[in-house]
């Protein structure tokens, strides 16, 4: 009967039809079928949404979108155009360090695509990188944006693994943070290879300049993670918290944000939340009938009666992951994994904050990889480049989150080493 389910799933997803519909019919077909009485499937598809946790999710896309038609973005730019122009290929450095600064503000990779693609990849274009560089550089270097916190994909992660939401966020700094580094060396060594231009050398006091008129924006993660972790708000309260703080930065201090910039930032939240939630109700039906047919244990014990060595097993489980994230979008993966893999990585003594930032950083990498990519389509719209002219200069930023990737696996201090110096 399972498979009735899951071969329509992939029938619905080859003529086209969006994940979140093609899980949502293909559960209801099942439940169809197997004579489930239908208010089920509308009882599991909203139930589990109404949860406190997850009401944090709508407050962090606003606060990100304040942020971002406050032109927050553009402070940003200016802080990482005066740390790193003069390095080879300036502006395509610019690119990957604004990525990490807004990333700590929006919360969102797509969010980091259209803001910083929108201003970085016409002048790259202009300054000689190819399109497809530029696209590429843009795309990979935006999945940071979940990575570091705060991230509303690490509160549905903290929420389906029954985790900590501070400890999540704690634990996403590291890897973040190299996953923007690798990137950083690899653009340095293209850029020295095709001979990509150096900016001019910026001064000590354009520097500190740069700085303090973006250091309003650059506190907003340091406020939000520290009210967390420190027990003075939820994650829910804190990101509430974070609404009014980039919405008075953006009135009173830059004065930036205008009637219409707040009216745009809550369309386009209330489009984000219900793109985000719609996902997650028809993922949450998905995996119930999943999980009813036993198909994650059965799965599960699959995977262990190989007999594989911990660190085989491992590797297995994250090059499933990696394939996975190319091919369906990040939130459905969550549902569809989190029930498979959690019980074997606990089985084996893993860490469970640690295997949820492994996961989460191998499902990223599908964000900027064809078919699927929404950065990588955002980029190459941005730049107005084929997709399929993008896939030699995405390759190399690929293989090099693969290396943080394998990082994060096998050395737990990388994500586990800031949690427990908080607790």
């Amino acid at each position: 009967m399972i498979w009735i389910m899951i071969f329509s799933f992939f029938i619905l997803l080859l003529f086209g039809v969006p994940i979140a519909f093609s899980m949502g019919a293909s559960a209801l077909l099942y439940i169809m079928v197997a004579g489930i009485p239908i208010e089920m499937f509308a009882q599991r598809f909203f139930s589990n949404t109404q949860s406190f946790a997850f009401l944090a999710i709508p407050f962090f896309i606003l606060a990100g979108n304040l942020m971002i038609h406050g032109n927050i973005a553009q402070r940003i730019i200016n802080v990482a155009n005066s740390m790193v122009r003069q390095l080879p290929g300036g502006l395509a450095c610019v690119s990957v360090v604004t990525s990490m600064g807004m990333a700590g503000v929006s919360g969102s990779s797509v969010a980091d695509a259209a803001s910083t693609g929108s201003v970085l990849i016409p002048e790259m274009k202009r300054k000689g990188y190819t399109p497809a560089f530029a696209a590429a550089i843009n795309a990979s270097s935006s999945v940071v944006g979940i990575i570091i916190p705060p991230s509303s994909t690490m509160i549905i992660i903290a929420w389906l693994a029954d985790q900590s939401v501070g400890k999540m966020f704690l634990a996403g700094v590291i890897p973040g943070i190299l996953i923007g580094l690798i990137y950083l060396v690899t653009t340095v060594v293209i850029s020295v290879k095709r001979g990509y231009p150096r900016e001019d050398k910026p001064t000590l006091k354009e520097f500190f300049s740069s700085i303090r008129i973006a250091s309003w924006a650059l506190l907003l993660p340091v406020f939000l993670i520290g009210a967390i972790i420190f027990g003075i708000a939820t994650a829910t309260e804190a990101a509430a918290l974070a609404v009014v703080y980039a919405f008075l930065i953006g009135l009173f201090i830059y004065r930036s944000l205008t009637l219409k910039n707040i009216i745009a930032s809550i369309k386009d939240t209330v489009y984000g939340t219900s793109v985000v939630m719609i996902t997650v109700c028809a993922s949450m039906i998905f995996t119930w009938v999943l999980i009813s047919e036993g198909i994650p244990k059965l799965i599960a014990n699959a995977l262990l009666g190989f007999g594989l060595p911990d660190w085989a097993l491992l590797l297995v489980l994250v090059a499933i992951m990696l394939v996975a994230g190319m091919v369906m979008e990040l939130v459905p993966n969550l549902f569809l994994f989190i029930p498979i893999f959690f019980p074997i990585a606990t089985d084996i003594g893993m860490d469970p904050i640690q295997f949820s930032i492994v996961m989460l950083v191998s499902l990223a990498l599908g964000l900027f990889t064809p078919p699927v990519g929404s950065t990588l389509f955002i980029s190459c719209y941005l730049a107005k480049v084929g997709i399929e002219k993008t896939i030699k200069d995405i390759l190399p930023f690929f293989f090099a989150g693969i290396v943080i990737v394998l990082l994060v696996t096998y050395i737990p201090s990388l994500t586990l080493w800031l949690p427990e110096l908080f607790e």
